[in-house]
């Protein structure tokens, strides 16, 4: 054992030089515009000691690990150790095309597993990872993969994402996950409060949670086996975050007496007898021991968690911030470089020679041979085919229906089908209301263990049977918890070869709450559909609290997700579809889809047909032509009604009041405001498709059941004037007709944009 130390204390000494001089080479080469690079060598010191015990040592090449995000550093050193990236990418750390600044499975997916970098969400949807590799394995996937790693770092749990995740009562039973905390008592600004250092313990254990601590390291805990040597454990333990960090900072012979001082200033005649015998520069050294930089200590912390089967586990690890270097403890640290002098004062102490700053190990030295004969680290299984997705569904819609309405016949419909084996859908606390119970009662309910079916005997319209059979997923009211969970099931495919279908509902006002989470699983490269209803102030009795007003613009500007808003229960059926097929064989993005609740009258839709299908899918399609009208004429009577969703009727039933006036309006059905804008890029845009060249200088009124200017950009791609109608503030109570027109998207409105752009 003593000589594996040995080899792995040189291990970590190579990984805290390679950590500390990619950053400082990355600020230090050439860089044109002067913008200072940045790259957390104190973040990435204080946990060197942790990710060397794990990557070389206990890792299995079953288990996925989700580093935090400020140690990217000392993670890439690693990997260039391990033989999985080359000196020449390390020097290329935060450049463009280079090594990314945190861990991205979109970036860097070579050696990434799971990509962390916004505070708090590759934690969790890493959590959640292991959730989806649960469900895969009940469904008759590959079996489960190893454990599931997180380290994160104390303040990062200030998130309250964090704590959402963790309360969540399928996570209590992930007996594969294991958390560790890197404890170094520092924020980016400041120390840690002592409160929260004191609570993470019993924090996690409320979760359900084993806690381990690794609070001392072996000399200091050696010590206090001795006479008085409780009494300095206890001075220690006792002090706050802040007197703590600035012990750390002391010289040595101030920390002795800093040690020995009592309140009021008082000697402690033992800790004096204690330390007599020791000088100062060992207790300076005896201070900054702790569990978190005992190797010994980590790997035994590292066994004890795996014998727990039953629960997650968590390891606190106390560290320091910057360990190893000369800005340790330094409560501004997190930003910090170390400069030319130290960075060369370093390189002399850990023995690396002038010019050899990138080398690795040795071939045939201990460390070369310990490397060779460690596990490899995870590589993804190949990917299984997925049963087809048809495309289209023989399903009867009502000759008024919404939007919501056709979401849950289609996805009923389609649960009779082959390919509904790889769907699963999770809502947090509103899969009923947005349509999902006929889904449910087909499919059930998941949860890892059996469930008694309290309600079996009675008839309810929605069984909530609980399963590990189950394909819905139901969370508590946490939309950050929804979009992970989305993002850690968008990736089974990566995970584990098993390509799952994941689609998540929740109430479309509530989106821009998860929206941080949102993105990060977009980031993280996950595939998945977001289906959001009802949208708009068209459920009007409920208020402004109940209605969405930015979702659209959220639509349009998050990348790696298609936003749709279909107008007709047919084009429901078939986005939903063609996003299911995409998602199966990876050739499409994520699709977000924005549902409304208002009843339409389906006789306006076109019949379906091949090219009616393209058009929605690719964004609109004209509706109501007017170009063959007797009269018309595009300098004069003639001007075009762009629409999307909900609000089609308004511009069909205004296109009717038009002509009573002699004006002819064309009616375009915009199906996807994301799609039309993002292929203005392209060498002939869709859009310009729709409006043909003999319409030149038509101008356009556009109108969607929420804020205006996710349609606002059309004028300016044809080059024509536009009035852009839409809720632009807060919604409010009442009836749908008086909302229309009080915030100027119904019929008459639309009526008198056109005739204010015609001159009139």
């Amino acid at each position: 054992m003593a000589a594996e130390l040995a080899i792995l204390e040189r291990i970590q000494r190579k990984v805290l030089w390679l950590a500390t001089w990619m950053v400082h080479w990355a600020n230090t080469r050439p860089n044109a515009d002067g913008t200072k690079v940045g790259g957390h060598q104190a973040s990435s010191a204080s946990v060197v000691s942790l990710l060397t015990a794990l990557y070389f040592k206990a890792l299995r090449s079953d288990d996925l690990v989700a580093v935090k995000a400020h140690a990217a550093p000392a993670f890439y050193a690693i990997q260039y150790l391990r033989g999985r990236l080359p000196a020449a990418a390390l020097a290329e750390l935060r450049s463009f095309g280079g090594l990314q600044a945190y861990p991205s499975r979109r970036k860097n997916p070579e050696v990434v597993d799971i990509s962390t970098g916004s505070m708090g969400l590759g934690a969790v949807q890493a959590t959640f990872g292991a959730l989806a590799s649960r469900y895969v394995a009940d469904h008759g996937g590959a079996a489960a993969p190893g454990r599931v790693i997180v380290m994160v770092g104390d303040a990062e749990l200030d998130e309250g994402n964090v704590w959402e995740a963790l309360a969540e009562e399928a996570v209590q039973g992930l007996g594969r996950v294991l958390w560790i905390v890197d404890v170094n008592r520092q924020a980016l600004d400041r120390v840690v409060p002592d409160a929260r250092t004191r609570q993470l313990g019993a924090m996690f254990s409320a979760c359900g949670w084993r806690v381990i601590e690794l609070r001392w390291g072996r000399r200091l805990r050696a010590l206090s086996k001795r006479p008085g040597g409780a009494r300095l454990e206890r001075r220690l333990e006792a002090m706050s975050n802040a007197e703590y960090q600035r012990l750390l900072r002391l010289a040595p012979a101030a920390v002795r007496k800093a040690l020995v001082t009592g309140p009021g200033g008082k000697a402690d005649a033992t800790l004096d007898r204690l330390l007599a015998r020791t000088g100062d520069d060992e207790v300076a050294a005896l201070v900054g021991d702790l569990g978190g930089h005992d190797l010994a200590a980590i790997l035994a912390a590292l066994d004890e968690a795996e014998t727990e089967r039953a629960r997650p586990s968590v390891i606190l690890a106390h560290t320091l911030k910057g360990w190893g270097l000369p800005l340790a403890g330094d409560p501004l640290n997190h930003t910090m470089l170390l400069t030319p002098a130290q960075i060369a004062e370093l390189r002399d102490s850990l023995g690396i020679a002038p010019g050899a700053e990138w080398e690795g190990f040795l071939p045939g030295s201990d460390e070369a041979e310990w490397v060779r004969r460690l596990p490899p680290l995870f590589t993804p299984p190949p990917a299984r085919a997925v049963p087809p997705i048809p495309f289209e569904i023989d399903e009867a819609y009502p000759a008024e229906s919404s939007t919501q309405e056709a979401f849950g016949r289609t996805l009923g419909a389609l649960a009779r089908l082959p390919g509904a084996a790889a769907i699963v859908t999770v809502s947090a606390d509103v899969a009923v209301t947005t349509h999902l119970a006929g889904w449910i009662n087909r499919k059930g309910v998941y949860f890892p263990t059996p469930k008694p079916h309290a309600f079996a005997d009675l008839p309810l319209a929605v069984q909530w049977k609980e399963s590990p059979a189950g394909q819905h997923i139901e969370l508590g009211i946490a939309e950050h918890n929804l979009f992970l969970l989305l993002g850690a099931l968008g990736l089974t495919r990566e995970m584990s070869g098993v390509t799952l279908l994941p689609i998540g509902t929740l109430y479309d006002p509530f989106v821009p709450r998860g929206l941080d989470a949102l993105y990060h699983a977009l980031y993280s490269g996950a595939s998945f559909l977001v289906v959001a209803t009802p949208s708009g102030v068209s459920l009007a009795p409920e208020g402004g609290a109940h209605q969405s007003v930015i979702t659209p613009g959220i639509g349009v500007a998050l990348p790696a997700i298609a936003y749709f808003e279909p107008a007709f229960a047919r084009e429901v059926e078939w986005i939903l579809l063609d996003a299911l097929r995409g998602l199966a064989d990876r050739t499409g993005a994520s699709v977000y889809l924005r549902l409304s609740t208002k009843p339409v009258d389906q006789s306006l839709a076109p019949p379906p047909s091949p090219e009616y299908r393209a058009c929605v899918l690719r964004g609109g399609y004209r509706l109501i032509d007017a170009r063959g009208e007797p009269g018309w004429d595009p300098e004069d009577n003639a001007v075009h009604l762009f629409a999307a969703g909900a609000m089609v009727p308004e511009a069909v039933d205004a296109s009717r009041r038009l002509r009573e006036h002699g004006v002819l309006a064309s009616v375009f059905v915009v199906t996807s405001p994301d799609h039309l804008y993002r292929d203005l890029r392209g060498p002939a845009p869709y859009l310009e498709t729709l409006v043909g060249a003999d319409e030149e200088g038509v101008p356009v009124v556009s109108v969607l059941d929420g804020h205006s200017h996710a349609l606002a950009f059309i004028g300016a791609a044809l080059g024509v004037p536009q009035l852009a109608l839409g809720v632009d503030d807060f919604g409010q109570s009442g009836a749908r007709a008086a909302l229309y027109r009080h915030y100027g998207i119904d019929a008459a409105a639309i009526v008198q944009a056109a005739t204010v752009l015609l001159g009139g």
